[in-house]
């Protein structure tokens, strides 16, 4: 019990130091959307591909009914906790076939989090931090588990059924450190759909679910025939009254014609929003059943309600219910991937990028405030920092007003043949730094270059 103790603290202080960090660190300057450019030419923002991260749990050869779903994530002081579904159907008992169980990353490795000292029925660690109800669902099953903080303590919303003649639905839960929960009775939302979920957002909580519209020319049929998933939006101020379904998201004439969108996940970065949404198409081969055809989009907000699809053409290759989560200098997503689990990872500012090719391109940033470190006596300007890659070629940068002129003085720099996360510039260069203005913009010029942030220890 002490070493649950002594963990739970450490999440508790990894806590603590994100929000001072937050707080006293000006956000990385991100370029999420075309429309984060002034006056660009030549250059694209483009979506970037992950690398291959950690594994976590691996497929079962001899379970082949047994697969894992992460569903939520934090970073903590040594790693990350990460929350997941363990879904066998050929277990005996009810109760053991979907179960949420808890494990952790710590030093890079992963290792499930022992919750009980009696095995579980598969054998093992017992690491079950939540068994669904004992009743058979009316629609859906015991899934989603969208966990997030809530003051001093943690709060689940998740599908399940809430007794044995009641409509399954979504149901609430809360929990001081994560691993034991304690449901609250009955749903909070339900209609036949299971599939959602949760952002905390400017004060409300925000949930995007999966809805049906009718489709009556479908052009393949599957198991939901005659109706297209579309993505839709609820508001809630304290997780227990939900406003009523509002569409939000739904296929265009740009996307292909059988397309449907099947989930979305929303989180922070940067300033703004992004997202991922999972792309499903019908299988013409396999009428009358639900198909394993998939695509994901990162998608991107300023206000997580208004969403753009700048990069439709890039498969991301993942889909997570699982928030992202720092550990060891990465962004991490937790997957599910060939009945296992595993992340898949990114620098952390590296999303999207302003790419640019053989042709130099250019373009011109929003206005930034320049507020000088109280700590910071010296006379030189203050320090800029590039998250770029330049290895094969260069980018240049400018400093001017808030009204687009170049700052008298103030010569460009040029990084190029370098590649990194934190490629320091001088703001002001040889300028004091009474004679930099408050609020500054910069101008950009790269050719077969990158470049993904702009981090400066004044920008807000």
């Amino acid at each position: 019990m002490l070493a649950y103790v002594k963990e739970d603290l450490f999440v508790f202080a990894a806590f603590l130091v994100t929000l001072v960090s937050v707080a006293a660190t000006p956000r990385p300057v991100v370029f999420l959307s075309p429309d984060d450019l002034m006056e660009a030419q030549g250059v694209s923002v483009e979506a970037q591909l992950p690398q291959a991260g950690l594994a976590l749990e691996a497929k079962d050869p001899q379970r082949p009914k047994l697969w894992y779903a992460p569903v939520a994530a934090e970073a903590t002081a040594r790693g990350a906790r990460i929350w997941y579904q363990r879904v066998n159907s050929a277990e005996a008992e009810f109760s053991d076939q979907r179960v949420l169980c808890l494990g952790e990353i710590r030093n890079g490795a992963w290792n499930p989090r022992t919750l009980d000292p009696k095995p579980p029925a598969w054998g093992g660690v017992n690491n079950v931090c939540m068994r669904r109800s004992p009743y058979k669902p009316t629609w859906g099953g015991f899934n989603v588990f969208q966990i997030i903080r809530n003051g001093h303590e943690y709060r689940m919303l998740y599908w399940d059924q809430p007794n044995e003649t009641g409509q399954a639905g979504a149901m609430l839960a809360a929990s001081k450190d994560g691993t034991r929960w304690q449901s609250d009775p009955g749903t909070v939302f339900t209609e036949h759909n299971d599939a959602f979920t949760l952002l905390s957002c400017n004060g409300e909580y925000l949930v995007y679910q999966t809805a049906l519209e009718d489709w009556p020319d479908k052009p393949y049929a599957d198991n939901l025939d005659k109706k297209r998933r579309v993505i839709s939006i609820r508001r809630s101020k304290d997780l227990r009254i939900w406003t009523p379904q509002e569409i939000l998201l739904r296929p265009d004439a740009q996307d292909k014609p059988d397309t449907e969108f099947y989930l979305m996940k929303a989180f922070r970065h940067g300033d703004g929003f992004a997202g991922l949404l999972m792309k499903y198409y019908a299988d013409p081969k396999l009428p009358g059943r639900h198909s394993a055809i998939l695509q994901n989009e990162l998608i991107v907000s300023k206000d997580a309600v208004h969403w753009e699809r700048p990069f439709r053409g890039t498969d991301t290759g993942f889909w997570s219910y699982a928030d992202p989560f720092l550990v060891q200098g990465r962004l991490h997503f937790a997957i599910w991937k060939d009945g296992g689990m595993c992340t898949v990872t990114y620098s952390p500012n590296r999303l999207t990028g302003v790419c640019a090719g053989s042709e130099t391109g250019s373009f011109m940033t929003r206005p930034f405030h320049y507020a000088r470190p109280p700590h910071d006596r010296g006379p030189a300007g203050g320090s800029v920092s590039l998250d770029a890659d330049a290895r094969n070629g260069w980018i240049e940068t400018e400093l001017l007003d808030v009204s687009g002129r170049p700052v008298q003085g103030v010569r460009p720099q040029r990084v190029e043949n370098t590649e990194g996360v934190c490629i320091k510039l001088k703001l002001g260069g040889d300028k004091p730094l009474a004679g930099i203005p408050s609020e500054y913009r910069m101008r950009f010029r790269l050719r077969n270059a990158r470049l993904f942030a702009l981090l400066s220890d004044g920008s807000a």
